[in-house]
């Protein structure tokens, strides 16, 4: 059974809507007089529920994962070694290597004894996740802080090579490179370094005591 229709009645003030039209019109004005005097002040003009892109931009967090980059090691030279663990990684398969052996009279150019001759990304597919930074063994592959990623053809979405390297070297420039991150150790390396402090401490003789052998219990 269907609940009766309520009918109500509205005053005159409500059906002209004249009060609603006029509360809106006084917050429209407060918003703008907000942000024309905001306009004048010195320095950047973001105010705090706008920020007036492109003039004022926003500070990235250092952990802020942008357009990819190629690393160079401090003489200059290609990190990559093509070893292809940044594209098996890659849940998006965004990420094409092709590997190559340094050629003599290369070696200066090159970090390893081989390379990427050939290395692609894929902005389209790319969820920016940053397994391939964590999967680099060499921390040739970084994500860094650029976000402006709008471009106008597909083609201009593929990131290659001279573009990545580029892109380090722009990150550079403008100080905006990642610090590189400490190399976690496997459980083999970890143990060795734990038994090589234990043995260290033991030779000064601020190791922890042996434990005593405890006797069995008397029948």
């Amino acid at each position: 059974m269907s609940k009766p229709a309520v009918e109500k009645r509205y005053t005159l003030s409500e059906r002209v809507y004249l009060v609603e039209i006029l509360k809106g019109l006084v917050l429209t004005w407060r918003h703008f007089m907000f942000n024309f005097r905001a306009s004048f002040r010195p320095g950047p003009h973001t105010v705090p529920t706008c920020w007036q892109y492109p003039e004022d931009r926003r500070e990235i967090s250092p952990v802020f994962r942008g357009e990819h980059m190629l690393c160079l090691d401090e003489q200059g030279r290609e990190l990559c070694v093509g070893c292809g663990m940044c594209a098996k990684t890659c849940p998006a398969q965004c990420i094409t290597v092709k590997m190559a052996k340094v050629a003599e009279g290369e070696e200066g150019r090159y970090a390893g004894k081989t390379y990427s001759q050939g290395f692609n990304i894929d902005l389209l597919r790319c969820i920016f996740c940053g397994f391939c930074e964590e999967a680099c063994p060499k921390g040739a592959i970084v994500l860094g802080q650029g976000y402006e990623l709008a471009r106008y053809t597909p083609g201009e979405c593929q990131l290659g090579k001279e573009r990545l390297l580029a892109n380090f070297r722009k990150a550079k420039e403008e100080g905006k490179l990642k610090p590189k991150k400490r190399p976690v150790p496997v459980a083999g390396e970890a143990a060795k370094e734990a038994g090589a402090e234990e043995k260290g401490a033991k030779a000064k003789g601020t190791g922890p005591a042996p434990a005593k052998k405890s006797s069995p219990p008397k029948s």
